[in-house]
């Protein structure tokens, strides 16, 4: 058996405040208008080709949040760009304000991560490592550049809530694309693998039983083991 991986991607409306400045605001709490929730996501399971999209248009994330949660307590596995920092922290935050109980255990894969510690790249950006990689990217923004897409989803703005969903799902697709690419240098990826007595030896990373075994390696206490490469991933 092996761990269920899930791929996903959220996008989050900005906070606003009543601010003097553009640059290096002190925001009080009377200064708030209206504070940051999660608008949308898109996630798919590893290997599948469905995508699931959710959106929210309004300030109350309760039920997205709740779709978030479920999702995450089905995965042994979650994979993120910036995830560490910004995507899980998020959801499990605004699920914190909603009084949900916390999902099972599960461990995060960053893209972000691994990128910065194993490559060195013009831009460990989604766009960039995809472009410089020859993976799927998504296209650029069409009528709703930058944050203005966000505004026409702020001001619930149809055409804006339909390129968010384009948007969001081409991110996910794109991060399963980088992460397949990414797997075999990531050093500290969670064993996949869940072994039964006497079961044959398969890929930690992707769960192929198809490897070819390639010397020994010894450990700098003298203990010796058998190395293998697997011929799927690499």
């Amino acid at each position: 058996m092996t761990a269920k991986i899930l791929i996903l991607d959220i996008e989050t409306a900005p906070n606003i405040a009543y601010v003097w400045g553009a640059w290096q605001q002190n925001v009080g709490q009377k200064q708030w208008v209206s504070k940051s929730h999660i608008m949308s996501f898109a996630a798919k399971w590893l290997g599948s080709n469905e995508v699931f999209y959710k959106e929210n248009r309004k300030a109350n994330d309760a039920d997205i949040v709740r779709a978030l949660y479920d999702l995450l307590d089905a995965a042994d596995i979650v994979v993120a760009h910036n995830g560490a920092k910004f995507d899980l922290p998020t959801i499990i935050g605004r699920g914190v304000v909603h009084g949900y109980s916390p999902p099972s255990p599960y461990f995060i894969v960053d893209t972000v991560v691994v990128a910065r510690k194993e490559l060195r790249l013009v831009s460990n950006s989604l766009a960039n490592l995809c472009e410089e990689l020859g993976l799927p990217k998504k296209d650029e923004h069409k009528k709703y550049p930058g944050f203005e897409l966000w505004l026409g989803c702020l001001r619930n703005e149809e055409e804006a809530w339909e390129e968010m969903k384009e948007y969001n799902i081409a991110d996910v697709v794109s991060l399963e694309a980088l992460y397949l690419r990414l797997r075999p240098y990531m050093r500290y990826h969670p064993n996949v693998v869940r072994n039964e007595k006497n079961e044959e030896v398969a890929c930690p990373k992707c769960g192929s039983k198809n490897i070819q075994w390639r010397g020994y390696y010894y450990t700098a206490a003298g203990l010796c083991y058998k190395r293998f490469v697997c011929m799927d991933c690499g």
